[in-house]
């Protein structure tokens, strides 16, 4: 597992690059308020269990920025030979957007003077504070991804109409040079919840897999009835689909980790690794938050679930 020392941990994000595995992670001292401040932090492992701590690639900006409140979490691709890192400028408002770094050597990183690259259209996505325990509006978690020849990102949003419980979409977004972007109408994705945290796209076996993390709490009432436990627990689903745009559907309760399971990660990523699929998320505890081991997983027509 991967600790850092003094530090909270957030959300994570991988690159595989030859041999080495690159997790990309949200950090702050201990003495700061989780969530409230964080940077991004980097760390290498060539067995997904055993990390070597880098230095942070990226610090928040100053607090006037579109990144200077608290920055979130993100994504790497690589496109036209360099190293983009996509990542949440202030997540929790009052405007949040997405940002851009690059690299070429996936260790130094610098902002793009573009930024930020996205930010809420209210064409398509709501652009007002939701009432509470969300209160603040939605814009982050953006997970790159690339169709012939051209970068899209999906976020986190909220479409701008229907029940305040089942306006959880993703804000799509595409590029053809990462500097300049334009935002899209959000894909055909089942009305289920009011948030859909850390999406990820991936195509497996002709299928396409959306991964998301939310709390039962924040699902429609209509799903609720629905879930395998009933708990108010925070935990990582997914939707599967013809294409990267949708129809994406729950199928079965969607549920990726079982309620019962020894250790209950969040804000978890799949990360692909030598022909197996894995899932690390985050652990919060007062003693050392961690990012836990990898836990393999099994993509099938209804889902994903944890390998037997």
């Amino acid at each position: 597992m991967l600790t850092h020392p003094g530090n909270h941990l957030g959300d994570s994000w991988y690159f595989i690059e030859g041999e080495t595995v690159h997790c990309f992670y949200l950090t702050c001292p201990e003495s700061v308020e989780r969530h409230t401040a964080w940077d991004i932090g980097h760390a290498t492992s060539t067995d997904l269990k055993n990390w070597m701590l880098q230095p942070l690639v990226l610090y928040k900006g100053q607090p006037s920025d579109y990144d200077g409140r608290c920055p979130a979490t993100g994504s790497v691709i690589r496109f036209k030979d360099r190293y983009w890192l996509a990542y949440t400028g202030n997540w929790n408002g009052p405007l949040p957007t997405v940002a851009i770094a690059v690299s070429d050597d996936l260790y130094h990183w610098e902002k793009l003077a573009s930024n930020p690259v996205t930010r809420i259209d209210p064409a398509y996505y709501d652009d007002k504070p939701a009432s509470a325990p969300r209160d603040w509006l939605h814009w982050r978690d953006p997970f790159l991804f690339e169709i012939e020849g051209e970068i899209y990102h999906a976020v986190c949003a909220k479409l701008n109409h229907g029940p305040a419980d089942q306006r959880g979409t993703l804000g799509l977004a595409k590029t053809s040079d990462m500097a300049n972007w334009q935002v899209l109408p959000p894909p055909d994705v089942q009305a289920i919840a009011a948030e859909l945290e850390c999406p990820q796209i991936y195509k497996v076996d002709g299928r396409f897999y959306l991964i998301f993390s939310t709390a039962v709490s924040l699902f429609s009432a209509g799903f609720r009835q629905r879930c395998i436990d009933g708990k108010e627990h925070w935990s990582s689903y997914a939707m599967v689909g013809p294409s990267p745009f949708g129809p994406f559907k729950m199928l079965e309760d969607g549920s990726i980790i079982p309620p019962n399971y020894p250790l209950q990660p969040y804000a978890n990523q799949i990360v692909f690794w030598h022909g197996q699929a894995y899932l690390i998320g985050t652990v919060w505890n007062e003693e050392q938050d961690f990012l836990c081991d990898p836990i393999p997983v099994e993509f099938t027509p209804g889902g994903v679930k944890i390998k037997a």
